[in-house]
C-alpha cells in the first residue's frame, strides 16, 4: 500500500512542517543542550542542575528553555498535522508547556551570600511549573503516538520509548540524583524519536484506501 508523505508546504507557515525546519531545529536544540551540560562546570553534581545553573547563567539558560520549547512545540504541532490526529487535548497540552516554560526561568533561585538557593514558594512554583512542562510535552507525544499506532503498529515501539523514558527518568531522579548530565538524557531521547518521526520517513501512515 502507498504510504502517505509529509508535505513540505502549506500556507505562509508551511515551512514549521519542513522537516528541513524541523531537523535543523532538533540538531541545534540537541547541540545545545549538550553544550549547557558544561556551562556551570562539572556536569554530573547534583548542584548543577539546569535550574541551578541557570541562577548563575541567566541568558544561556533562557536560550536553553527558548530552544527546548521550540523544539518540542514545533515538533508537537508538525506530528498532528502530519498526522491529522483530532485529539484536542494533545494540541493543548503542547501549548500549555509552551506557556509553562517561562514561569521556570522567571521564578527560579537565588544567588545569597554566593550561594544559589531555592526555597519556599518559589521552589513550588518552578519545580510545578518544570512538572507542567516535561509532563505535558511527554503526554502530548504519546497521544499522538497513541493514535498512530492504531493505523501502524511500528507505533508500538515508540509509545513504549516515551514510557521508557519518562520512567528511566523517574528512576534516575529517585536512585542517583538530579545533574545537568542526567536532565540532558531524556531531552536526548526524546529529539532522537521526534527526529526519527519527523525528519527520516520511517515512521509513515499508510494511505487512505481508495474508495470501492
Amino acid at each position: 500500500m502507498t504510504k502517505t508523505s509529509f508535505p513540505v508546504t502549506g500556507g505562509a507557515l508551511g515551512f514549521l512542517r519542513n522537516k528541513g525546519f524541523l531537523g535543523a531545529l532538533l540538531i541545534l536544540g540537541f547541540a545545545y543542550v549538550t553544550y549547557f551540560c558544561f556551562v556551570g562546570g562539572d556536569p554530573w553534581l547534583e548542584t548543577n542542575t539546569a535550574s541551578m545553573i541557570g541562577v548563575r547563567h541567566p541568558m544561556q539558560f533562557f536560550l536553553w528553555l527558548l530552544l527546548t520549547g521550540a523544539v518540542f512545540f514545533f515538533n508537537n504541532r508538525a506530528m498532528y498535522e502530519n498526522y491529522h490526529c483530532p485529539n484536542r487535548l494533545g494540541r493543548a497540552l503542547a501549548w500549555a508547556a509552551l506557556f509553562a516554560f517561562p514561569v521556570v526561568f522567571l521564578v527560579n533561585g537565588q544567588i545569597i551570600n554566593g550561594e544559589v538557593v531555592l526555597e519556599g514558594i518559589r521552589k513550588v512554583i518552578h519545580w510545578s511549573a518544570t512538572g507542567a512542562f516535561i509532563a505535558c510535552n511527554a503526554l502530548a507525544i504519546l497521544l499522538v503516538f497513541l493514535y498512530a499506532r492504531r493505523q501502524a503498529r511500528r507505533f508500538n515501539i515508540l509509545c513504549a520509548g516515551v514510557v521508557a523514558v519518562v520512567a528511566g527518568m523517574l528512576a534516575i531522579l529517585l536512585t542517583i540524583g538530579k545533574s545537568a548530565l542526567f536532565e540532558a538524557v531524556p531531552i536526548w531521547a526524546a529529539y532522537i524519536m521526534l527526529f526519527l518521526v519527523n525528519c527520516t520517513g520511517l515512521f509513515p501512515l499508510p494511505a487512505p484506501s481508495a474508495p470501492q
